[in-house]
């Protein structure tokens, strides 16, 4: 079948576009930024152990400060194919020479349930002008590295 008309071809891909994104739904849940949110993270790896898909360690540089993100990614839900990622932003400063409890925490939960702490480097959130556009350019990298699908 040729298709000669180009504004049927282009709403044709778009809907082809629209569905395979619909198909698989990630949406970012921001617990916080670090102190008591990194708990919270745990314990919901602690609750949840057979939905982990992935654990992730996000630096970033924000006013000069070395920061991390710990993320959780889970397997999508059977209805609705639903994809949280849990995510505790920009909340941890790196201190030289010192391995933060919050990381060492992350990290052995991580290893508890069978996983390793996957390590990116990111621009920070306040390069973009809304936290959306910022979550948006983080599931690209997660999609690229291909963490999620």
């Amino acid at each position: 079948m040729i298709i000669k008309n180009t504004r049927i071809l282009h709403l044709l891909m778009l809907h082809l576009l629209i569905s395979e994104v619909i198909k698989h739904m990630q949406r970012f849940i921001e617990l916080g930024e670090g102190y008591g949110d990194i708990y919270e993270l745990i314990e919901l790896a602690r609750h949840m152990p057979d939905r982990l898909e992935e654990f992730i360690k996000i630096s970033t540089t924000k006013n000069d400060t070395q920061l991390l993100s710990f993320a959780i990614i889970m397997k999508p839900t059977d209805i609705g194919d639903f994809q949280p990622i849990y995510i505790s932003l920009e909340g941890v400063p790196v201190r030289d020479q010192q391995t933060s409890k919050r990381l060492q925490l992350f990290e052995k939960t991580a290893r508890d349930h069978n996983h390793t702490v996957k390590e990116l480097t990111v621009k920070p959130s306040t390069s973009f002008h809304e936290k959306m556009l910022y979550y948006q350019y983080l599931i690209g990298i997660f999609r690229m590295n291909r963490f999620i699908r």
